[in-house]
C-alpha cells in the first residue's frame, strides 16, 4: 500500500483538496457523476444557480425555455406555413376599403339652464325620488343627455343631502 495521498487505483498522485476533501481516487480513476449546474427563474429578475447531475442538466436544458447552450429541436406544427400562406394571400389580394358614412345626429336636447330650472320646481313640487324618476324617464325618451341628466342627479343629491330648513330656505332663494 502507497502512500496517503496516491490514488487507489493508478497510485498516480492525488491533488491536495482532493485528499483533503476525503478522495481516495483521481480523476481519471473516479466513478462518481460530475455536477454540472442549472439556472433556475421563479422570476424573471431573480435566477439562481441549483447543483444537479449532467443527465438531469442536459433535461432540464431541453425542456427549459431560456436555457444556453445546447439548441432544443421543436417539432414543427405548420403555423409558419400557415401564416406564410395567410401573408400572401393578403399582399396580393387585398381587403376593400372600409368606406365610412358620417351620419349627423339630429336629436336635439334640453339646455342645462332650462333643464336645471325645471328640475328644481319639480323638486319643490313633489320630492326627491318623484325627480329621480321624471329625469330617467326624460333621459329615455331622449329628451336630454346623459351629460345633463348626470349633472342635474348631482345638483338634486346635493340638495336632498343638506338639512330641510336650509334647503327650503336656498330653494326659496332659487
Amino acid at each position: 500500500m502507497g502512500n496517503l495521498n496516491n490514488c487507489k487505483k493508478c497510485d498516480t498522485k492525488l491533488d491536495n483538496h482532493r485528499a483533503y476533501l476525503g478522495y481516495t481516487e483521481c480523476l481519471d480513476c473516479s466513478e462518481v457523476e460530475h455536477y454540472s449546474a442549472h439556472t433556475v427563474y421563479p422570476h424573471k429578475t431573480g435566477g439562481f444557480v441549483q447543483p444537479v447531475s449532467k443527465t438531469t442538466s442536459n433535461h432540464l436544458k431541453s425542456i427549459d425555455r431560456r436555457s444556453t447552450g445546447k439548441a432544443r429541436v421543436g417539432k414543427s406544427s405548420g403555423d409558419w406555413d400557415r401564416w406564410l400562406e395567410r401573408y400572401y394571400h393578403e399582399l396580393y389580394n387585398p381587403k376593400p376599403e372600409r368606406k365610412v358614412i358620417k351620419e349627423v345626429c339630429t336629436i336635439e336636447h334640453m339646455e342645462y339652464d332650462t333643464l336645471y330650472n325645471k328640475s328644481v320646481l319639480y323638486y319643490k313640487d313633489n320630492g326627491y325620488q318623484p325627480t329621480i324618476n321624471w329625469l330617467k324617464k326624460l333621459y329615455n325618451e331622449d329628451k336630454i343627455s346623459l351629460g345633463n341628466k348626470s349633472k342635474i342627479l348631482n345638483e338634486i343629491n346635493q340638495l336632498e343631502v343638506i338639512p330641510k330648513r336650509v334647503r327650503k330656505w336656498s330653494l326659496k332663494i332659487n
